[in-house]
């Protein structure tokens, strides 16, 4: 498997994961997009293995603190308010 791919299935789970247990229904457009895109990166990793990886990490950051579906909360915020502490009165 090509460095990048590894990367880019990682933040596709991630991201189907995070909207499967946020909104109760899983969204399979997230893991066609992910297969494609694993696909393009592969090729990509063929041309040019530096620059396939760093946008695999570029997508990976984007994933995790940014979020892809408006309305969901991504990943990291989710994780921050799962570790909020709880206010005392």
């Amino acid at each position: 498997m090509a460095a990048s791919t590894g990367i880019i299935l990682l933040a596709g789970t991630i991201t189907f994961g995070n909207e499967w247990l946020q909104l109760g229904k899983p969204n399979w457009r997230i893991v066609l997009g992910t297969l494609g895109s694993a696909v393009v990166f592969a090729g990509l990793e063929k041309l040019d293995e530096q620059a396939a990886v760093g946008l695999a990490a570029i997508v990976m950051i984007t994933v995790l603190v940014g979020g892809v579906t408006p309305g969901v909360k991504s990943p990291a915020q989710e994780v921050l308010s799962l570790l909020a502490k709880p206010k005392v009165a």
